[in-house]
């Protein structure tokens, strides 16, 4: 007998297929990330001497310079091994997505919806990590800890706890008194070095698998998280080709007795494409309810189904004037005083700030006002003076919460005597203006230094460079969280 709350719920062909495909990626991926994390936690362990452990015992707390090299290690674990990682694992999802079966399609892992995401994720598991180690060995160093062990004794119970998180820490010491404790109790004349080596020996055999379990629930979740994220980012993509339509997104778990509460309640719920899964309780990190995983190890997928086909006449929101068909190409919208411009820069911004493709607004020195509007590639600028013009433009959303990327850098290269140029997206206005001579200045070279930042909170590779360039004394460059 199969009571109701076990019973699996009939799923499409389609969520059963995406399902198969992350747990077929899964099951054949996670191994090397494993070996990874624990070649990764044992090199930190045998880099710490027990001198330097002492020293942390008898203070209470580990140096700054420890904690700042151990995050300066997560820095290169990602910089080296897990970006390609999840870069793979993205271009996976994208591949398993039974809604592209069949389309010409090829995913593109260059664009800036990716490589923010790798950038911002990548700075978030920098932090994450080396908080939790930090944690970990803290909880090892509080005083009822140095009030029943001698300094040396907790020394060597620390090193291979490096690499664990703060409960396995704990549990890792609590194996180690038992251990000792039973050593007392059953061989009263064993001397106390003995029960103690014994004791180290076995609470290092069981922070050995601590870290592999912990390894596992990393590489599985992780690899789940960009699978997803891929998947995601691929039927945005197809979406920007005029490939497929307007797409409704599936939570779809695997429906056995293993699924958690909060993905059981998911399960089959459908909502719009930028719209968030109704998730029980409090959010982790902003947009833990746009996609799975919902925890660690989870393994759930989601199905995109196709609602309505492409729109190949253009965007259907009318909203104001310059939406009129006539508009597609760069139209005079008239004049105004220049001492409006400011007031018409900004209105012009609020009104295509969130739309689907891109949109250009011009105001020349002598106050012509110009529109154009593009697609989600961009638009052209074409028979307007540029020289002391007033320039704003949008970000479609679909590219991300972005600054001047590549596109607006050589745009205002080639035509440095404008006398600003302006940005909008959702959630931010930027700003830029030219000080000094940029032809010499290769974008490329800007986009990787300022990818060696990726660690840093509320990291975004495109702000990085222009903030680079600001500091070199090129550009005037502003950006500015906008009052919704």
């Amino acid at each position: 007998m199969i009571t109701p709350g076990h019973i699996k719920k009939a799923k499409s062909q389609g969520a059963q297929e995406a399902l198969d495909r992350l747990q077929s990626f899964l099951d054949g991926n996670i191994e090397k990330p494993i070996r990874i994390l624990c070649g990764f936690w044992k090199d930190q362990q045998d880099a710490i001497s027990y001198q330097e452990l002492r020293q942390a015992v008898i203070t209470g707390a580990l140096d700054k310079e420890t904690i700042h090299l151990w995050r300066q290690d997560y820095s290169v674990l990602v910089k080296k091994q897990l970006g390609d990682m999840w870069k793979e694992a993205m271009k996976a999802g994208a591949a398993g997505q039974p809604i592209l079966n069949a389309r010409n399609f090829e995913f593109d892992t260059q664009k800036p919806g990716i490589l923010n995401w790798i950038g911002r994720h990548g700075a978030e598991f920098v932090t994450n990590s080396t908080q939790e180690q930090k944690d970990a060995i803290a909880a090892l160093m509080v005083k009822k800890m140095r009030d029943s062990h001698t300094v040396d004794e907790l020394a060597k119970m620390i090193r291979p706890c490096i690499g664990l998180t703060e409960q396995q820490a704990k549990a890792n010491a609590r194996y180690y008194d038992s251990i000792v404790a039973n050593l007392k109790k059953e061989h009263p004349r064993m001397k106390a070095e003995s029960i103690h080596k014994k004791a180290q020996a076995a609470a290092l055999k069981y922070a050995e698998r601590q870290h592999r379990q912990r390894a596992m629930t990393i590489a599985q979740t992780e690899c789940a998280y960009a699978y997803n994220r891929g998947a995601d980012e691929a039927v945005r993509q197809a979406q920007a080709q005029n490939l497929i339509g307007t797409v409704k997104k599936h939570w779809s778990t695997s429906g056995g007795e293993g699924v958690c509460s909060t993905c059981e309640a998911l399960e089959g719920t459908e909502i719009d494409m930028d719209k968030g899964f109704p998730f029980k309780g409090k959010l982790l990190f902003a947009g833990q309810d746009s996609l799975p995983p919902a925890h660690p190890r989870c393994a759930c997928a989601i199905e995109y189904t196709e609602v309505s086909p492409p729109d190949f006449s253009g965007s259907n929101d009318k909203t104001g004037d310059i939406y009129n068909e006539e508009s597609i190409g760069m139209q005079k919208l008239g004049e105004i005083d220049m001492e409006k411009a400011e007031e018409a820069l900004e209105y012009y911004g609020n009104l295509f700030r969130n739309d689907t493709v891109e949109n250009v607004l011009i105001i020349d020195k002598s106050g012509n006002v110009y529109h154009a509007r593009g697609d989600t590639a961009g638009v052209d600028v074409i028979g307007v003076d540029l020289e002391g013009a007033f320039i704003t433009h949008n970000h479609p959303k679909a590219n991300g919460i972005l600054s001047f990327g590549k596109d607006d850098f050589i745009f205002l290269r080639d035509f440095q005597d404008i006398a600003e140029m302006r940005c909008v997206n959702a959630e931010y206005d930027y700003y830029i203006s030219v000080l000094k001579d940029l032809s010499d200045v290769v974008y490329n070279d800007i986009y990787k230094e300022a990818f060696q930042y990726f660690q840093e909170a509320d990291f975004e590779v495109q702000h990085k460079a222009m903030e680079i360039l600001e500091q070199r004394g090129y550009v005037k460059y502003v950006r500015k969280r906008i009052d919704t």
